[in-house]
């Protein structure tokens, strides 16, 4: 997989020994499908992605469409000959504000890493996703601290799927691919036999779960079967993993057997505004985890239920009451067995 950062430090400092008349510094990331090149501008150090769209141009309408924000420059440009291409028409990205290189290189990279390893879509359209994932991300304010009940949950949902890769270590991960988490569906994990809800117990002596919404243990054709995996955690400065940690590991996992799939993670992180960097503080101890399976008779709220004229409610379930309902755990990985979809 290219590290585009490194790419460009290393640009930099083949710059610095080089004549001051050359202008722009570049070099080639991939040479097929299409051929992608990085860019130095040597007066400012500013990045750029030349982006080759063969040797028909795309229409003005379609560079007028791609997302845009401040700090983001787009145009498209003729060259009669870029290393072994010649009369071939590229698409510029460049960086518009020398401020903000460090976010700069992580858009790159992700629209790097998408139109390697997402060949499936037109070039435009790969583009676009990718320039409007990142353009709805900083009108939501870029990387934001998530708040401490969301950090426990993350941790909840990436430990299952840590505990997933090792527990499975031939299958593909395609467990990321059922995790709706991070998309704000109604449950956390979905295949085509069941849902999964990640529950997390941070309170010392306690066995309650926090339901969010009458809808989120409701059952239906789509999901006949919802299991619960209820991770209880102690907060630690010494012990346990921190979720800057585990999201490391995960990545480190994933990477090692698919870089689609680890495309798709990060993705996820970034739909969530999630910086690693800033979860390396508090450290989570995970005391024990346990499974449940919320069948009929499971104590629940239903919109059913309710009088009419309320909704949206969020309610408490003591699982000391729920004893007979509890499952072994590896009931849950069964059931989220790729081969057994």
């Amino acid at each position: 997989m290219v590290n585009l950062k490194t790419e460009f430090d290393q640009m930099i400092v083949e710059l610095e020994g080089q004549a001051e008349n050359e202008f722009y510094k570049l070099k080639v990331l991939t040479y097929e499908g299409p051929v992608i090149l990085a860019g130095i501008d040597a007066t400012n150090l500013t990045r750029m992605l030349y982006i080759d769209l063969g040797q028909t141009p795309w229409e003005d309408e379609q560079l007028r469409a791609l997302p845009k924000w401040r700090g983001l420059n787009i145009k498209k440009e003729y060259f009669e000959k870029v290393f072994s291409l010649r009369n071939h028409h590229f698409l510029i990205i460049r960086q518009g504000d020398e401020k903000g290189t460090e976010i700069f290189d992580s858009v790159l990279q992700n629209l790097v890493d998408h139109l390697v390893n997402n060949k499936e879509e037109s070039l435009f359209s790969n583009i676009y996703s990718v320039l409007d994932r990142w353009r709805v991300f900083f009108q939501r304010g870029g990387y934001r601290k998530l708040s401490d009940e969301q950090q426990r949950g993350l941790f909840g949902e990436l430990w299952f799927i840590n505990a997933w890769l090792d527990k499975f270590p031939g299958q593909p991960p395609l467990i990321v691919e059922q995790w709706y988490g991070p998309t704000k569906g109604r449950i956390d994990f979905k295949n085509k036999k069941c849902g999964l809800e990640i529950k997390t117990v941070a309170e010392k002596l306690s066995k309650t779960i926090k339901i969010s919404n009458e809808n989120q243990l409701r059952l239906s054709e789509a999901i006949s079967t919802i299991f619960l995996y209820v991770c209880f955690l102690e907060e630690s400065k010494t012990h346990g993993l921190s979720l800057e940690e585990l999201a490391l590991q995960v990545k480190e996992k994933l990477a090692q057997r698919s870089d689609r799939i680890a495309h798709i993670y990060n993705n996820f992180l970034i739909d969530l505004g999630f910086k690693e960097e800033e979860y390396a503080e508090t450290k989570y101890f995970v005391e024990k985890v346990e499974a449940y399976e919320a069948k009929k008779n499971f104590p629940r709220l239903l919109k059913e239920d309710l009088p009419k004229g309320i909704s949206h409610v969020t309610y408490n379930i003591d699982l000391t009451h729920c004893s007979e309902f509890e499952i072994e755990l590896e009931n849950i990985y069964q059931n989220f067995r790729v081969d057994g979809e």
